[in-house]
């Protein structure tokens, strides 16, 4: 459970939230409804924490279901995202009290209608907390609830321990068989050479995140993409990595280092995050309106060595974060400057039901995640550069970017600014909320 060890290193909460924007009012108890589906869903979990030392939390249906709360003061359209950084920033979500998830709305003083759904990345990565949502509001009634155990047996607890125990020893094992065809017969490249960066809470003191939402036409944007020689996601990796280059984040002479999460979940999988990754280093790849032929390769590549099991010696090390203490795994896990200057997350296309609640279609479908309880005054941060979340709705493409580094982008304007002409420059037409 890696958000459950950057809870307990850090004091994080790692939320994500969906936002529905509405031109027409909201039936109050079709949200009523579709709070009755979701507590019957995959986010209505809570943790259980183990009896003995080293044994993992489990999961339990939670036999809470959290209230939807729905704003009396109607808000301004201006004021749409505000109302949902506020929500995103200070929702109450305990996973141990059950409470993971929560759902609001709010009717906008032109009659429309803003309808945010938040929970706790420890129970659901992006693409499973978008199915859950389109579940829920495609059901006709709650179903049962998730079927998973409610109980800790100690016997069952001293038997994760020896998995736990087997799990970290394998793991060691995967990583100095790494480490030995690394140095004797892998022929992937080294990366190209990155100066050490100022810490984050120099560069970003105030730890306050900017936001950009844009929505463009998925067909005019695959159509870009395949001007370009691309892909809408490699399309996507371009954009996101071009914005921040141009911003001055990185020296022109040093690679972008792009994390991009890639979902390994299957049909039945019910856990909550079922999310791999790769990085790429992009240096002149992602030239805004050029070629995306070399970026596209960059990542092929990339994911087939994910698919090969080549994966870094720190993710072979993950199953250790359960044995050793906290704070040795904390200092560890951010030593030196590996954090990903860029990560893109495309969460997938859904069909145009996810858009539509209690009859009325949404204008747009946003998703986006960050952490609640950064500390301005310790160095870390959940995030550097920008992150991006992507999510098809029908014929609608749209991605949250958030900036992390006040250095790049001292403002929500400045960010904004930045996707538009990175936009431009490869010819998609966009709206920027």
């Amino acid at each position: 459970m890696t958000y459950w060890f950057v809870n307990r290193a850090f004091d994080w909460s790692v939320v994500l939230q969906l936002v529905w924007t509405f031109d027409e009012a909201l039936d109050v108890a079709a949200l009523a409804q579709m709070n009755a589906e979701l507590a019957a869903g995959s986010l209505n979990r809570r943790v259980v924490l183990p009896s003995v030392p080293i044994a993992r939390p489990r999961w339990s249906h939670s036999p809470e279901t959290p209230d939807v709360l729905v704003d009396t003061r109607p808000i301004a359209p201006d004021e749409i995202e505000a109302w949902a950084d506020g929500e995103l920033e200070t929702v109450p979500l305990d996973p141990v009290a059950g409470s993971a998830w929560r759902l609001r709305g709010a009717p906008t003083v032109d009659g429309g209608f803003v309808v945010s759904l938040t929970a706790l990345h420890l129970v659901a990565d992006g693409r499973g907390m978008v199915a859950a949502a389109a579940s829920a509001v495609a059901s006709d009634g709650p179903g049962d609830p998730i079927p998973v155990a409610t109980g800790r047996a100690p016997v069952a607890d001293l038997g994760d321990v020896l998995t736990v125990l087997s799990q970290a020893g394998a793991g060691v094992a995967r990583a100095l068989a790494g480490a030995i065809t690394s140095t004797t017969g892998d022929d992937t490249p080294a990366p190209p050479a990155r100066a050490v960066r100022a810490p984050m809470h120099e560069r970003s003191p105030l730890a306050r995140t900017r936001w950009a939402i844009v929505s463009v036409s998925a067909k005019a944007w695959e159509q870009a993409a395949r001007r370009h020689h691309g892909t809408s996601n490699i399309l996507f990796v371009a954009v996101i990595a071009g914005a921040l280059r141009v911003a001055g984040h990185i020296p022109a002479d040093e690679p972008v280092k792009v994390g991009i999460p890639v979902s390994r979940r299957v049909d039945g999988d019910d856990s909550a995050n079922a999310t791999a990754g790769v990085s790429v280093m992009v240096l002149d790849e992602a030239a805004a309106g050029g070629d995306l032929t070399a970026l596209r390769r960059l990542c092929k590549r990339a994911y087939e060595r994910l698919a090969a099991g080549r994966r870094p010696a720190m993710m072979h090390l993950r199953p250790l974060m359960n044995v050793l203490p906290v704070s040795v795994v904390a200092t560890v896990a951010t030593a030196g400057n590996g954090m990903p200057d860029v990560m893109t997350s495309n969460l997938g296309v859904f069909g145009p039901e996810v858009a539509t609640i209690g009859g009325q279609t949404a204008s747009a479908v946003a998703f986006r995640g960050d952490a609640q309880g950064v500390d301005p005054d310790q160095h870390h941060r959940f995030g550097d550069g920008l992150q991006s979340w992507s999510v098809q709705v029908g014929d609608t493409l749209t991605f949250s970017v958030a900036a992390f580094d006040e250095s790049a982008f001292p403002d929500a304007p400045a960010l904004r600014a930045g996707i538009a002409a990175e936009l431009d420059a490869w010819g998609v037409v966009h709206r920027i909320w």
